[in-house]
């Protein structure tokens, strides 16, 4: 027990001299990385004493002889066991016992070189013998000043165990000539030294500087998190953990709602200050051993390790409840939410790629079901997404291959049955599917961009229709927020059309909704006004369902309203929806802008908006929506309501689904 406390404080000992326990490996490893310089010096001690022994017959040497190469054979073994040794570099006692026995093999080839020296100084002077041992000791001392020079321990160690008793014989001679080799060994002993722990030190500092930019390389510079690169790698470990029969591994995806007005309206800087807070109050939130990194602009991951399911489930509640107090900014409060989704590994995948898949799509799913959520990961998600996946890709096709078509609304003046204009409305016919819903397909449109070709099309198809119409008909198509956020490019696009296919700028509306002025509503109005200047008529679709209708009334040059469907269904029940839209019809008529009631199905939501002077109609009591051929002969003439009782809905609508109307 003695023994093992003697070698444990020598071990700590030897620990005070680096920096820390990865670079104390290396330096250790490194020891056994040159098996063959070992061997070599061993066969060159043994050669060296042969000889000595041959030329003086001094059975003393034999022994010797006999100590370097017991010596040579339990340090080279220590290198072949070491090299056939699993080693972990963050296991410090190992570390150190390495490299005790890596010393105490050296240090004693030290011991017996030095003692070779003195006992031929004295058993054997001024002879051939002296001459070759003295020469070979000098070149020892020599070479380990330099070969170690970067291990203080090991040099100060070596050089002291060869010099002390060489040093002793050369002064035991008492003559001028040994005493000046003495005074050389004593030079160079504390040359050694100086030079050892001064190469030492430039090397620990040039590691300490290495470490630091390593950990500048693995941190997020504002936050002071693990970036991406290095919380990868430390989810990969993990992971390879359990797949070695660990415990579970939990990822959270943290992605801030609407993080992006932040920066925009309040300015960066704020918008950096709630980034550090958000990091801060995650740290606060997990566990001590849970890694947190910032991956992206406003995007946060942890990884949790050694919980079950439902402590998992918990610890993403509680992330999710940080976010429910505003973030304070020179004195300002300001609200900022956040979605999570999350996987848990191994049930929910057991390599990084399939992990992170999966967070990612909870997270979305959790942004699906209208953010500030904490969604879990499961197969009902993955399969939802790979279905979206597959109609992403064949939309891709839809346009080429003729999938898409337009079928048209007629907008009536119920006081005469005509039609006033024709809402074109886009139709995906999928090859394997069928019809697929514009609620469906149409948000994938836009979030891939194909919704600018498809646009164009669906511009450039519903114009060259409307060329066939009467003259007083107009048609009105939808634009998606996308496609107004090419500015200048979309109103030139819109006059190419309308030149190329022949159609009066007068006889076209354009629809859009209040996402696009919210976007950026100077560009918007800009846009608006040159549409309006080009005589180009735009409408305000579903009307009333915004935060600011009434303002944008105000503030844009509107030539139609369309009241949203909401409003019309609501109509018989409801005291105060009939009071709005009472409110909405004399607002427009001041206004002299056209109000149009979308979604009349009976004849009393009918006769109800004709009380309120409402003389534009649009929904099933007149018409579904029905392909062109038929449009054309059902625009010919006027349109009579189908008559149905009040409160039920017409014959139409009720063959038709309601998507049909989208």
């Amino acid at each position: 027990m003695r023994i093992y406390s003697a070698e444990s404080a020598f071990i700590n000992w030897l620990d005070l001299s680096i920096p820390d326990q990865k670079f104390h490996f290396e330096l250790v490893r490194a020891l056994y990385s040159t098996p063959n310089s070992i061997f070599v010096a061993v066969i060159v001690a043994a050669t060296i004493i042969a000889i000595a022994a041959g030329l003086s017959s001094d059975y003393v040497y034999g022994l010797f002889l006999a100590a370097f190469l017991m010596v040579g054979a339990a340090r080279t073994g220590a290198v072949a066991l070491y090299q056939r040794t699993q080693h972990d570099p963050n296991d410090p006692v190992s570390t150190k016992r390495w490299e005790l026995r890596a010393l105490l093999g050296a240090w004693t080839f030290a011991t017996l070189v030095g003692c070779v020296g003195a006992y031929t100084l004295l058993a054997h002077p001024d002879s051939q013998v002296e001459i070759l041992i003295n020469s070979c000791v000098m070149g020892y001392i020599a070479g380990i000043s330099s070969r170690n020079a970067s291990r203080p321990v090991i040099s100060v160690g070596q050089i002291s165990l060869t010099c002390i008793p060489f040093a002793m014989g050369l002064l035991a001679r008492a003559d001028t000539v040994h005493f000046a080799l003495a005074g050389f060994i004593f030079l160079l002993y504390l040359s050694t030294i100086v030079i050892c722990r001064s190469v030492f030190d430039n090397i620990a500092a040039r590691q300490a500087a290495f470490r630091e930019i390593e950990i500048i390389a693995q941190r997020d510079a504002l936050t002071g998190l693990w970036n991406r690169s290095a919380f990868l790698d430390l989810l990969e470990r993990h992971l390879q953990i359990i797949r070695d029969g660990g415990s579970i591994v939990a990822l959270i995806s943290i992605d801030l709602d609407r993080f992006k007005d932040v920066n925009d309206t309040l300015g960066h800087p704020v918008g950096d200050a709630i980034l550090k807070d958000v990091a801060d109050r995650i740290k606060a939130a997990v566990r001590s051993g849970d890694e947190v990194a910032r991956i992206g602009g406003d995007e946060f991951l942890v990884l949790l390790v050694g919980s079950d399911a439902a402590e998992v489930d918990i610890a993403a509640t509680r992330i999710l409840s940080i976010f429910a107090d505003p973030f304070t900014v020179s004195a300002r409060s300001n609200q900022c939410g956040a979605s999570i989704g999350y996987a848990v590994a191994p049930e929910d995948g057991s390599t990084l790629e399939v992990l992170f898949r999966n967070a990612d799509l909870a997270l979305y799913e959790a942004k699906r079901q209208g953010r500030g959520q904490a969604v879990r990961y499961t197969d009902v998600i993955a399969q939802r997404y790979d279905e979206r996946m597959a109609l992403e890709h064949d939309l891709q096709f839809a346009l080429r291959n003729g999938e898409l078509n337009l079928v048209y609304q007629p907008i009536v003046d119920p006081r005469s049955g005509r039609a006033i204009c024709c809402e074109a409305l886009l139709r995906w016919n999928h090859p394997a599917h069928g019809l697929i819903s514009p609620a469906e397909f149409i948000p994938i449109a836009e979030a891939t961009g194909l919704i600018v070709p498809i646009g164009a099309w669906v511009l450039a198809t519903a114009c060259s229709e409307a060329v066939n119409w009467p003259a007083d008909i107009k048609v009105s198509v939808n634009l998606s927020p996308i496609q107004f956020r090419r500015g200048r490019e979309l109103v030139e696009a819109v006059a190419s059309t309308l030149r190329s296919v022949g159609l009066s700028p007068s006889r076209l509306d354009l629809e859009v909704t209040e996402s696009v002025l919210i976007d950026d509503s100077a560009t918007a109005l800009a846009m608006l006004e040159e549409l309006r200047a080009n005589g180009i008529g735009v409408s305000l679709d579903d009307f009333g369902t915004g935060f600011a209708s009434l303002a944008y009334l105000n503030d844009f040059p509107f030539s139609k309203i369309k009241i949203d469907r909401k409003f019309t269904e609501n109509i018989d029940q409801s005291a105060r929806t009939s009071a709005i839209i009472s409110g909405v019809a004399r607002i427009t008529r001041d206004l002299r802008i056209e109000l149009v009631a979308e979604g009349i199905e009976t004849e009393n939501q009918l006769e109800r908006m004709r009380s309120f002077g409402i003389n534009a109609v649009q929904g099933f009591l007149f018409s579904p929506p029905v392909p062109a051929a038929e449009l054309r002969r059902l625009i010919s003439k006027p349109i009579a309501p189908l008559l149905v009782p009040a409160g039920r809905r017409s014959p139409a609508y009720n063959t038709l689904a309601r998507k049909a109307a989208s």
